[in-house]
């Protein structure tokens, strides 16, 4: 995913020793090497300020860092003397020096703080200030990304509430947080950061992709929070800057269903289906060709919807929705053959799918292979129970099944009672090209005719694509 208001606080905080230990070590560090005068007229006025930016200077001469943190605690409380009893309160070099020596002590609140008071005093010295702050912003900010990038969320949170004391023009840090808060299950702050850093955005050219990523990712808050209205809002701004984002589309055409809006959910919908119908379909993600698939089907373009569907099963032979819809389709075409190698592929996937069993045996019985259908009506009326996979979700690394086993009365050939035990279920994680590349077991209860028991297998496994279960 991927500031122009400052803000000023009230007072700020002097510590009686005038000693401030370094918060940050990172913010310290990014200062520069040698002493920089101020790129704006500013006259200390006054001997104790004077003296704090003498020591300030010295301070970057230091040989040693004792000898340096001295100085600079010096500085301070100089600075702070020169504020509190020297009557220096509206003496900008005064508040300039004081940020200056707090950035050198890591302490980014004191240095923000300290700033905007001496900018709120002196507005010619904004260029300077806006340097010192942006460059520290970014000593801070980009080691919190790296944190974030490597699952450390608390301590990438942690330095990005300094970068944003520091600089508060850019867009970056807010949209950082919010994508930190939403890993962690935290929408309501997520939306808060992402509100944020779109505030920012949007009336800057020079962030247009930080404003459409803060736009989605807050309307997907939204959305989460079950506050629709807004969502509805924000997905429609973001479309407004980026029409063709079907992602988008499709987010704002759930927050219609969600809002009980079925009506402008389906006109969403039919339109991106009828665009993608009309564009190349080797050029639309999985997603998309299914739903061109579906639409057709739906509106009896029988034909069109056997392209789309064979052309999600060449994508992945493993998906299971791909095939089941490709064999329906066939079934609607009355193409016999097709759906009877087409079911045959689905029991190798899922071999206790009762509606699988009756798609194949109705194209056996359009084939005409009467004995080949008998057979299938005898595996279908052994069954002890059937097993639907209502969901399947694949993530970067891991992957769960989802569904339910229903019992029913198993029957031999002669219509007889079968004897029933509990039934061990392997499941089979398969890659792109159907390697197994994780596998996990469960046990089906023996149940009675109508009983339900819950289906539910997670692996944890890298490009995982499909799956197929077995009996042990």
């Amino acid at each position: 995913m991927t500031m122009r208001a400052l803000v000023t606080f009230a007072c700020l905080t002097v510590l009686a020793s005038g000693r401030l230990a370094a918060q940050n070590p990172l913010l310290a560090e990014a200062q520069p090497a040698k002493f920089s005068p101020p790129l704006c007229p500013l006259k200390p006025n006054n001997k104790s300020v004077q003296k704090a930016a003498d020591q300030l200077k010295k301070s970057h001469d230091a040989k040693t860092p004792a000898e340096k943190q001295a100085l600079l605690s010096q500085a301070k409380q100089g600075l702070t003397t020169a504020i509190s009893q020297e009557s220096q309160q509206a003496n900008p070099a005064a508040w300039y020096y004081l940020a200056r020596a707090a950035l050198l002590q890591g302490d980014a609140r004191g240095a923000d703080s300290a700033f905007t008071k001496a900018h709120e005093l002196n507005n010619s010295c904004e260029f300077d200030i806006n340097q010192y702050r942006q460059n520290s912003w970014a000593a801070v900010a980009n080691p919190g990304l790296e944190a974030m990038r490597a699952g450390k969320n608390d301590s990438a949170l942690a330095l990005f509430r300094e970068a944003n004391f520091l600089f508060r023009e850019m867009p970056h840090v807010y949209s950082y947080m919010g994508v930190a808060f939403a890993n962690t299950e935290q929408p309501d702050s997520a939306a808060v950061y992402f509100a944020t850093a779109l505030k920012i955005a949007e009336p800057d050219t020079s962030f247009v992709e930080d404003r459409n990523a803060a736009a989605l990712n807050l309307g997907l808050m939204y959305q989460r929070l079950e506050r629709h209205q807004d969502a509805m809002g924000t997905f429609r701004k973001y479309l407004g800057w980026n029409p063709a984002d079907t992602d988008a589309r499709r987010a704002l055409a759930i927050t219609f269903r969600a809002a009980g809006m079925e009506d402008s959910a389906s006109a969403v919908e039919n339109a991106m289906v009828e665009e993608f119908a009309k564009s190349n379909l080797d050029s639309l993600d999985m997603q998309d060709l299914m739903a061109v698939g579906v639409a057709a089907f739906n509106a009896q373009r029988y034909a069109e919807a056997e392209t789309a569907f064979k052309k999600a099963v060449e994508r992945n032979a493993w998906s299971r929705d791909a095939r089941y819809n490709l064999a329906n389709t066939y079934l609607a075409l009355k193409n016999n053959e097709a759906l009877v190698a087409e079911a045959a592929k689905l029991l190798e996937m899922e071999p206790l799918s009762e509606d699988v069993l009756r798609l194949l045996a109705q194209g056996q019985r359009g084939l005409k292979q009467d004995e080949a259908v008998v057979k299938t009506a005898e595996r279908l009326v052994a069954l002890p129970f059937s097993i639907e996979v209502t969901g399947f979700q694949m993530g970067g690394s891991s992957a769960q099944l989802t569904g339910e086993a229903t019992g029913r009365i198993p029957l031999d050939p002669r219509g007889n009672p079968l004897k029933t035990a509990p039934v061990t279920i392997v499941v089979e994680f398969l890659d792109q090209g159907g390697k197994v590349v994780a596998t996990q077991e469960f046990t089906v209860p023996v149940l009675k005719e109508g009983e339900k028991s819950p289906v539910q297998q997670e692996a944890t496994a890298a490009g995982v694509a499909g799956w197929r279960y077995r009996v042990k």
